[in-house]
């Protein structure tokens, strides 16, 4: 029988049977304004990630995260190009092995819209870094399509 390490949301790695692993895609997005980017922080560990969620079946990945951000901003914003893709090994709060494969979209602000930050489902605070003070060690996930993102926009 053959283990897979996978992850728990503090890092550590735990070896679990591979045959126990369930897989589910993700989509997140990379929303970037004004030498900032908006994220989402994980209330156990503190660490900040792009904003998104796990995908069910039927989901598109563009209309889920687009809703998405609506339902936490107020906003419905324009997706842009795919940045990153990457797959995760973790294990949920209720130790569930999972194999995620992450989508992570530019985000773009509508023309003429305003921003306004509202309570999230999961009781996540959500708020603007600064690009030029973030540093990975702050995230839970999503570096890479943040320094992706900042490429793209030529930060």
């Amino acid at each position: 029988m053959a283990a897979t390490v996978c992850y728990d949301i503090y890092g550590n790695p735990v070896p679990v049977l591979s045959e126990s692993i369930t897989f589910c895609p993700a989509v997140y997005g990379v929303f970037i304004e004004n030498s900032q980017v908006l994220l989402q922080q994980q209330a156990q560990t503190g660490l900040w990630h792009p904003l998104g969620k796990m995908l069910t079946a039927n989901d598109t990945p563009t209309q889920v995260i687009r809703h998405y951000f609506r339902q936490l901003t107020g906003l419905t914003p324009f997706t842009g190009s795919l940045l990153f893709v990457e797959d995760q090994f973790l294990l949920d709060e209720e130790r569930r092995a999972w194999k995620v494969s992450a989508l992570y979209y530019a985000l773009q602000r509508p023309l003429n819209s305003t921003t306004t930050l509202t309570e999230s489902e999961e009781n996540s605070p959500t708020s603007w870094l600064p690009l030029a003070d973030l540093q990975r060690e702050q995230l839970q996930f999503g570096y890479e399509a943040i320094q992706a993102g900042k490429l793209q926009l030529k930060l």
